[in-house]
């Protein structure tokens, strides 16, 4: 049973590709998600700032394993040296009956993954959104699979003889609520979300305390010094972002400014540690 369920538990999505990453299942617990909560508070939000560091954490401290049959949160983690963690909410399209009937007469492809995503007899889809791009549950494989894939056991003769004259209204109508819009929308990122991810980076949340560690023991110019530094940081990193997420080119030398003022910032702490040890 224990092996059964850590064998469902982990899957690997994007396999052999660039962007592979290992997946797993896990339940929300309502008991685990209540003490979550009063760490938050009791914590003064210092918990939940400890969770978005390290997202793997959130997922462990409010959600049990499972199977990813039955998951309603997945914890994603690259394959490559870093490591890196993610967790995305599984979502669900509730079909309605007379949407599935309509598919179902005129679909040319019965064995489509779009097909098999209908859990039935609920005519529920469920799926993430990783990077953009959709993933449907497969019930019949289970695992999650790109929307909109070409399966590969056509052959090029046998999508001109079955598709050469493309979908029916209803069947577009279908893929294009199961799939999403055929189109990748890559917003930009206003100032103040971009300004607020910023300002919660770890080395700025311990600026924070020693600035006001360093106010209460009357280093005041220290202080000052830092904050205008960190100010500075802050601005030209989030107009580096900026840049990059309107589709700009950035300018090459923002960030080598930015470097070197964080350099000469992190020198200027040590020496004022270096004073209070003194």
């Amino acid at each position: 049973m224990g092996e059964t369920l850590m064998k469902n538990h982990q899957a690997l999505l994007n396999q052999g590709e660039e962007n592979e990453m290992d997946i797993f299942g896990y339940r929300t617990s309502t008991c685990r998600k209540a003490l979550c909560i009063c760490g938050y508070i009791l914590s003064l939000g210092f918990l939940l700032l400890l969770f978005y560091w390290k997202p793997e954490w959130h997922v462990w401290a409010n959600c049990i394993p499972c199977s990813l049959r039955e998951a309603d949160v997945v914890l994603l983690r690259t394959t490559d040296a870093f490591k890196q963690h993610t967790w995305k909410n599984v979502l669900l399209i509730q079909l309605s009956a007379s949407e599935y009937q309509s598919f179902s007469a005129v679909t040319q492809d019965v064995d489509s993954v779009i097909n098999k995503a209908v859990i039935k007899p609920g005519l529920q889809v469920r799926y993430i959104q990783v990077q953009k791009i959709r993933y449907i549950w497969d019930d019949c494989m289970g695992q999650f699979t790109k929307s909109g894939i070409l399966e590969d056991h056509y052959t090029c003769a046998s999508i001109h003889n079955n598709f050469g004259h493309g979908f029916l209204k209803e069947e577009q109508d279908f893929r294009r609520l199961i799939c999403g819009p055929n189109i990748i929308d890559v917003g930009i990122v206003p100032i103040w979300k971009l300004l607020f991810k910023e300002v919660l980076n770890p080395f700025y949340v311990f600026q924070l305390f020693s600035v006001c560690l360093w106010f209460a023991e009357e280093y005041i110019e220290y202080s000052v010094a830092i904050i205008i530094m960190s100010a500075i940081c802050i601005g030209l990193s989030v107009y580096t972002l900026r840049q990059g997420s309107s589709r700009k080119n950035p300018d090459t030398w923002l960030p080598v400014i930015s470097l070197w003022l964080k350099e000469i910032h992190f020198s200027l702490v040590m020496h004022c540690l270096s004073v209070e040890r003194v």
